[in-house]
């Protein structure tokens, strides 16, 4: 589905030039495949905030910002021991180890409300 143009991006950013220092069309693009990626909830007429969410993401697109890499990984697990002195870490890996970006985070918060939660499932039987 598409969920943002041009035209809904510059008017989500009031800004006309928001695309003056990249594709557009790729922005745009992008920030569709963003959007569809998080599984959202069908709509009859898109919310402004999903607006405003594909703006932040084709902004993040243009400035080069979106799956930007990162030099250290997010910790997920640290260990310590005093005695001969022991030290670890372990970092996520694939997505958890991305770095995410001011504009992407709040482009996240804004269509938190309209993402297709997945249905408790029960398993029958034995436990």
């Amino acid at each position: 589905m598409d969920y943002v143009t041009t035209q809904t991006i510059a008017t989500s950013l009031d800004d006309v030039d928001w695309a003056a220092t990249g594709n557009s069309s790729q922005a745009v693009l992008l920030a569709n495949a963003w959007l569809n990626e998080k599984r959202l909830i069908a709509f009859d007429v898109v919310p402004n905030a999903v607006l405003a969410a594909g703006a932040y993401i084709a902004q993040e697109v243009i400035a080069g910002k979106l799956h930007q890499g990162r030099k250290d990984g997010i910790v997920v697990s640290k260990s310590v021991k005093a005695g001969p002195v022991t030290s670890s870490k372990t970092f996520a890996a694939g997505a958890d180890g991305q770095a995410i970006s001011a504009g992407e985070q709040m482009a996240l918060a804004l269509i938190a409300p309209y993402i297709h939660s997945s249905p408790l499932v029960v398993p029958l039987g034995r436990f």
